[in-house]
């Protein structure tokens, strides 16, 4: 589903045949405009889904200090260290946020990204879907201040703060060759994504690269989702020649597809070897402890909210910076030698 362009005031006053002022009256109610001109306008604002903006009506300043945050999922770890990280960061800014979390739905991420820009929120952090690029773009192009967390939306000129998915991948992988594994399974994100693209790309460049033919029947896509993922862990294990080890890309994945291993009466390591993408408190607390790809969640939260603040306060920049942190494989006790 593409985002529809954001209507304006403008294309309001243009369906209902009026000018832009007249709009601005009947919203304010400001002054008299007849019965039949009103019904005009809230008629086009009603096709339009045009939605006034209130915040604006009661500031002397277009300044909300408020910067919109906008994640896929703020129950996975990896978001909520994020926005953590931002909310200090605009708050040292004296700015505030609100959080909307569209759990990877892209009707909801539309709704949200609508709702903040007419609020007139000073800006926005967004972790986006694919589905919504050209509503993110009309709202590139209207002037707002937008930086993308973790994914990043082709083509489109905006910035971009995340992290090096591929090269982390890779990584994974090739410690788990590197420990003599050769049916190396994947549980990937949402391919359409870009981490969930850029991981599986990982994934095969460290096979090609060790002579390791891509085995389809070892691939599962669990759309980051932990129910899934536990899905799709369960029928690969199950599978007549299953993997040794197992690659999940994401936090909230590698939780799903250690509960169908444990449901398997399988065991980590000795059965199969698991290396997971993200690190959080309870990573290092499994029995055995488990290896992980892990990303500098905190600096990324962090200079995502600057670079946005600085966009912010400079007005209208051309030019726009992607900066990608690279990862650290964290070798514990969830891989063995064969």
């Amino acid at each position: 589903m593409k985002g529809a362009k954001i209507a304006t005031m403008v294309d309001v006053a243009s369906r209902a045949g009026v000018s832009t002022s007249t709009v601005s009256h009947v919203i304010n109610q400001t002054r008299y405009v007849s019965e039949e001109v009103t019904s005009r306008v809230h008629e086009a604002m009603e096709e339009l889904n045009y939605q006034p903006n209130v915040v604006a009506r009661s500031l002397r300043t277009r300044e909300s200090r408020i910067i919109g945050v906008v994640v896929s999922d703020v129950t996975n770890p990896f978001f909520t260290a994020s926005v953590r990280a931002i909310e200090d960061e605009a708050i040292t800014h004296k700015y505030n946020i609100i959080l909307c979390d569209t759990d990877e739905k892209p009707r909801r991420e539309a709704e949200y990204l609508n709702i903040l820009f007419n609020r007139r929120v000073d800006g926005l952090i967004v972790s986006p879907s694919l589905e919504n690029a050209d509503l993110i773009a009309s709202m590139v192009e209207s002037g707002t201040p937008i930086v993308l967390l973790d994914r990043e939306i082709p083509g489109l000129d905006v910035d971009v703060v995340g992290c090096d998915n591929e090269g982390g991948a890779y990584e994974a992988v090739t410690h788990l060759i590197d420990c003599g594994h050769r049916r190396i399974g994947i549980i990937a994100g949402r391919l359409e994504v870009s981490t969930g693209a850029e991981r599986m790309a990982g994934y095969e460049r460290a096979l090609r690269e060790h002579d390791i033919p891509i085995d389809e029947a070892l691939t599962r896509s669990a759309n980051f989702s932990r129910s899934l993922a536990y899905q799709k862990t369960t029928d690969l294990l199950k599978s007549s020649d299953p993997p040794s080890a197992l690659f999940v890309c994401n936090n909230t994945m590698t939780l799903g597809a250690l509960a169908a291993m444990s449901e398997l009466g399988l065991k980590v390591p000795d059965d199969v070897s698991v290396v997971g993408f993200d690190d959080t408190e309870w990573a290092a607390l499994m029995d055995p402890p488990l290896t992980v790809v892990s990303q500098p969640v905190k600096e990324l939260g962090t200079k995502a909210t600057e670079i946005l603040i600085r966009r912010i306060r400079a007005g209208f920049v051309k030019k726009t910076h992607k900066l990608t942190f690279a990862p650290e494989l964290i070798v514990r006790a969830s891989c063995r030698n064969i």
